[in-house]
């Protein structure tokens, strides 16, 4: 059984009648978006909880297990601050979901009540509707390492080391055309190998389609321009003038790693490490010449 704080126990066994629910959404590039639904704004440490919008939430979902339990958020986009591009750009995906009891008279008393990731996100009209997986699946998690010859680091990450941000390991450019949610053209980037970016990032710095990445699938020079394709569609297109950057992609060997980056003391994997055949291999007939060994 949950125990509650000393005072929110008091004030509940009392009877109390002022206490209210709030939400905290924080996206992966920090945003905090925080709502509650008292008639007012409720100031909890270091968030402010506004009352110009509320949510309103389905009950949890859940089992005496470990088993992932679910819940949905609903809300109006332009109540909430939310906008639909930023959605169809993927901004709230895996956004961290909280959900609070507070008092609106001491709102230093509160309760969290659970908290979870968004997994989609589904609009239908100008209202949006979250669905999310509370924190239970990452207690399911395998957690560890496998010894491979690859690295297992994402590029760029506190493992990985590489600055992705040093002008050596991307370029900028200018979009000229956007033939699909596929592919588009750009200006040229200079010194630099084309077949590097394949596995790298595309990132729109400009326009509608700010803040959009994607993975890059080729780069070729075609008629003095690049040539774009892309491993994922875009769910919305970038347009001609929009600045975008390019950055390397990585195959994970330690040749790569290497020489591309020069991040060889860094390489999470094992380049050494025997293959499958190592462990078929015998003694030789035609290396057997009877001597001793």
């Amino acid at each position: 059984m949950r125990s509650l704080p000393p005072a929110l126990d008091a004030k509940w066994r009392a009877g109390v009648t002022t206490l209210a629910r709030a939400w905290r959404l924080i996206r992966q590039d920090g945003l905090v978006l925080a709502t509650t639904e008292h008639d007012r704004d409720l100031q909890v440490a270091d968030t402010l909880f506004k009352a110009a919008f509320s949510l309103s939430e389905s009950p949890v979902e859940a089992e005496l297990s470990l088993s992932p339990g679910h819940a949905a958020l609903s809300g109006a986009l332009s109540l909430a601050g939310m906008d639909a591009d930023d959605i169809k750009l993927g901004l709230w995906d895996q956004a961290r979901v909280e959900a609070f009891l507070i008092d609106w008279q001491e709102p230093t008393i509160s309760l969290p009540l659970w908290s979870g990731f968004v997994q989609t996100i589904v609009c239908h009209g100008s209202n949006f509707e979250l669905n999310i997986q509370t924190l239970e699946p990452a207690m399911n998690q395998m957690v560890g390492r496998l010894y491979a010859r690859s690295c297992d680091a994402s590029l760029g990450d506190g493992r990985c080391g590489v600055n992705l941000n040093d002008p050596a390991y991307r370029a900028t450019a200018t979009i000229m055309a956007v033939q699909s949610d596929r592919a588009l053209t750009t200006s040229l980037v200079q010194e630099f190998d084309l077949n590097a970016f394949s596995g790298g990032i595309l990132r729109v710095l400009t326009g509608r389609a700010k803040g959009l990445s994607r993975p890059i699938q080729q780069v070729e020079l075609v008629g003095g321009q690049l040539a774009v394709k892309l491993a994922q569609p875009m769910p919305i297109l970038p347009a001609q003038g929009d600045a975008v950057t390019f950055s390397l992609g990585c195959d994970k060997r330690y040749d790569t790693c290497r020489t591309r980056f020069g991040n060889g003391l860094n390489f999470r994997g094992v380049p050494t490490l025997p293959g499958e055949a190592a462990t078929v291999t015998g003694p030789s007939p035609a290396g057997n010449v009877g001597g001793k060994r």
